[in-house]
């Protein structure tokens, strides 16, 4: 009954966040205190439950730290130059002829190597939208392929902040996730491409436009050397280096890069690092972006999910819901019950940090008890929390990209990748 009242309020504030057009975390922050009122109230002292929530907040600085290495290393892929020569290479790839396939590959491969689906709707993403417009194909379709491509990365990149929270809740490790998550995608992904080419050939391109490579390539000196932070994020998971140590170093040769190629002085370096990249032009909005500053507010997010983590924890709070998916769980499968339970998580929690960060904990107990793999569990989570987040127009991770793309949620009908792999895996679970 208390968890039911706390999730009913939870929803009302971050309702009322979005009504109001106020930033959620002030909903999330809301849901804390109401969260701590129902742990009193059931006779924890409060410093009984400020120590949960300091335990849930100090299993949450692992992943914290990672995010804000990500937000460094992607600030000075854009001082250096690296996104933008991945932006070059890959728009000059295009056949007007497979436009829409492109419209997905791309940003699947520059979300794959930077590892964030914002950043990448950001830079491929616009640009393959700019190319529709000026091209005259189908706006709709090809918003659905740039919001699959953008998503695959976000879901199994080394470099993905998500998929390291993904590992950190269920206890595994982020390169044998990878290699996991790559491989249990693959029917998906050929089906995608399948798609996507016969959308390609019913929706067929003329010419392709890229003027808009002509200012990056005069605004910055490009080389191929550009690539190499970038590969080395690529090549971590083949030599098994740590995912931070390998950011470090992709962090440093791409600082190495941005004062000898780009010019840039030490102190526009510091800056770039923590506060971001400020481009400059008609490309600025396109280009700049990223610092450790850009993830403060995913940091926040997690590091209040995790209070939520925390209380539940020390109260048992989940409990009866704990119990309605053990009866449940008597007649559907792990996988079916992860997937049944994930939309609505997603649809009152509005964003991917706390759906998936309340997902765990609560679908957790009946994978242990029946013997199942945390491999399995953690590719559940990915087929489901993590990609059905993108399928919620509310929810940040939907209305965020929809956003940067100018697109409507009428083209998640087109995003086959966001739900693909669950339905394939869901054939897999019915052998």
């Amino acid at each position: 009954m208390i968890l039911a009242v706390c999730i009913i309020l939870l929803i009302l504030s971050l309702t009322g966040c979005m009504i109001l057009k106020i930033d959620l975390i002030y909903g999330m922050l809301a849901g804390m205190f109401v969260f701590i009122a129902a742990a009193l109230c059931s006779g924890f002292r409060f410093r009984q439950v400020i120590r949960m929530m300091w335990n849930g907040i100090r299993e949450s600085f692992i992943v914290v730290g990672v995010l804000l290495i990500i937000g460094a290393m992607t600030g000075i892929w854009r001082g250096c130059g690296t996104i933008q020569q991945l932006v070059i290479y890959g728009t000059k790839l295009i056949h007007p002829a497979l436009f829409i396939l492109f419209a997905f590959l791309l940003p699947a491969a520059v979300s794959y190597l930077i590892g964030t689906s914002f950043g990448t709707s950001a830079s491929i993403g616009v640009v393959m939208i700019t190319l529709c417009k000026m091209s005259g194909a189908d706006p709709v379709i090809t918003a659905g392929a740039v919001m699959s491509g953008i998503f695959f990365g976000d879901r199994a990149s080394p470099a993905s902040s998500c998929a390291h929270l993904n590992a950190h809740l269920t206890e595994t490790e982020i390169y044998a996730n990878v290699k996991a998550m790559l491989k249990d995608c693959i029917p998906a992904l050929l089906i995608t491409i399948g798609l996507y080419t016969a959308l390609s050939f019913l929706n067929p391109v003329r010419t392709v436009d890229t003027h808009i490579l002509a200012g990056l390539e005069s605004e910055y000196h490009l080389s191929p050397l550009l690539l190499l932070p970038a590969m080395i994020i690529l090549i971590s998971p083949l030599i098994k280096i740590n995912i931070r140590y390998a950011m470090g170093i992709s962090i440093l040769c791409a600082s190495i890069l941005a004062v000898f190629l780009q010019g840039m002085s030490f102190n526009e370096l510091i800056h770039t690092l923590i506060l971001g990249y400020e481009a400059k032009g008609e490309l600025g909005p396109l280009l700049s972006g990223g610092g450790l500053i850009s993830m403060l507010h995913s940091c926040g997010m997690i590091i209040i999910s995790a209070t939520y983590s925390g209380i539940f924890n020390g109260t048992n709070m989940l409990s009866s819901a704990e119990k309605l998916l053990e009866k449940l769980s008597a007649r559907l499968s792990p996988f079916r019950l992860t997937a049944l339970t994930s939309l609505p998580l997603i649809m009152f929690s509005c964003n991917q940090t706390l759906a998936l960060m309340l997902h765990a904990p609560l679908i957790k107990p009946l994978y242990q008890k029946k013997g199942i793999a945390k491999k399995k569990m953690m590719l559940d989570l990915s087929n489901t929390t993590v990609l059905f987040s993108a399928l919620v127009p509310w929810c940040l991770a939907c209305s965020m990209p929809l956003d940067m793309l100018n697109a409507s949620p009428a083209c998640l009908l087109y995003a086959f990748f966001l739900y693909l792999p669950a339905i394939v895996a869901l054939f897999r679970d019915m052998k």
